[in-house]
């Protein structure tokens, strides 16, 4: 056999290989993905018989929808505990300063970061809360999961105890300062994460910080963990954009909320390519995204107005949740997932390709 010969044969080999091999193809669920089961849910899996009249919780009306939990009247709009307004409650915790030494004392004695809090073995993240209790409850508890129908309202959005309004955000029990930027600081040092005591082990979990909406669009060190009150400036032609990386693999979860229900935003997850891999534009439900990534895995996010209906400041709030790497996978399948063409890593990529040649 000449050597022409075998390259031809090795060359047809290597072709093969990479056309039979499994791509990363991967799902995400959004607000409009899940506005497109137009009230079905015949295709999800486990089966959503539990309480019977579910599907009602698909309507514009539900909590998915403009006047729910994730809309602008609910706990993360601006009338909740969190802002710059004399009405929310992070205001005058700001303005107390440094209180963690405080903190420290209260986490040995069984406060919010010690092991007897919600992000201990005991607290709605711990594996039998979440496994177990959570799906115990009923069918729509277990879409509540990661990869849910319901999902951005559970324990691993930004209404749980991973989420701004947990022990982790500007109302949370680490007693950090903050700066202009939003950053959390001791003694005039960023504080990023805290580490809370788990089952003779120390688990670390990511700070939520508020940022500045400009310190937030230019950080090249941002994690799955922070939200911004933002704005579209006129004439609102312009696309906010927010990068991030997750250092784990894990589901990360991002919210749109208007903090005027007469404002529709709209916004679409690029990679660090800038291929769009995911994106959300619903008409009846504030506009969310929920992908699961790997790690290491950069991100950005570009907000922009689709449609307003009043004369006041396009006004925002971006949440990012990550799930964190206790939690990362999902036996829900159904029509609300949406697929993309999956995260590949530059050492996977020479793995197929690279080396076959």
């Amino acid at each position: 056999m000449n050597f022409s010969l075998t390259k031809k044969i090795a060359l047809s080999a290597a072709l093969a290989l990479v056309v039979s091999a499994p791509v990363m193809a991967d799902t995400y669920i959004s607000a409009s993905s899940v506005e497109s089961l137009n009230g079905s849910l015949v295709s999800v899996t486990p089966a959503v018989v539990t309480p019977s009249n579910a599907a009602d919780y698909l309507d514009e009306d539900s909590a998915l929808g403009y006047n729910g939990p994730i809309g602008s009247y609910g706990p993360l709009g601006m009338l909740g505990p969190i802002g710059d307004n004399s009405w929310n409650v992070s205001y005058w915790m700001s303005a107390i300063g440094d209180w963690s030494e405080w903190s420290d004392d209260m986490t040995d004695h069984g406060g919010p970061l010690s092991e007897d809090g919600p992000l201990g073995p005991y607290g709605p993240i711990s594996h039998d809360a979440y496994y177990i209790d959570l799906p115990a409850i009923n069918d729509f508890g277990k879409q509540l999961q990661a990869g849910g129908v319901w999902t951005v309202l559970g324990p691993v959005g930004p209404l749980g105890a991973l989420g701004p309004l947990g022990p982790l955000g500007p109302i949370g029990a680490h007693g950090y300062a903050t700066d202009w930027d939003g950053r959390y600081v001791e003694n005039d040092v960023e504080v990023r994460t805290v580490d809370v005591p788990y089952e003779g082990s120390v688990r670390t979990y990511e700070l939520v910080e508020n940022y500045d909406e400009d310190y937030a669009k230019s950080m090249t060190d941002n994690d799955t963990s922070f939200m911004v009150e933002g704005y579209i400036s006129y004439p609102y032609s312009e696309k906010d954009t927010y990068t991030f990386t997750s250092a784990v693999g894990q589901y990360v979860t991002i919210l749109v909320l208007p903090e005027y229900t007469l404002d529709d935003f709209d916004f679409v997850v690029k990679d660090d390519e800038g291929n769009v891999v995911a994106d959300s534009n619903s008409t009846d439900f504030v506009d969310w995204i929920q992908i699961q990534v790997p790690a290491n895995t950069t991100l950005t996010v570009e907000v922009e107005l689709y449609s307003t209906a009043h004369y006041l400041t396009k006004d925002y709030r971006l949440f990012v949740t990550g799930s964190t790497e206790y939690i990362n996978s999902s036996d829900i399948t159904g029509d609300h997932q949406a697929f993309h063409d999956g995260f590949m890593s530059s050492y996977e990529e020479d793995e197929l390709y690279g080396n076959l040649w």
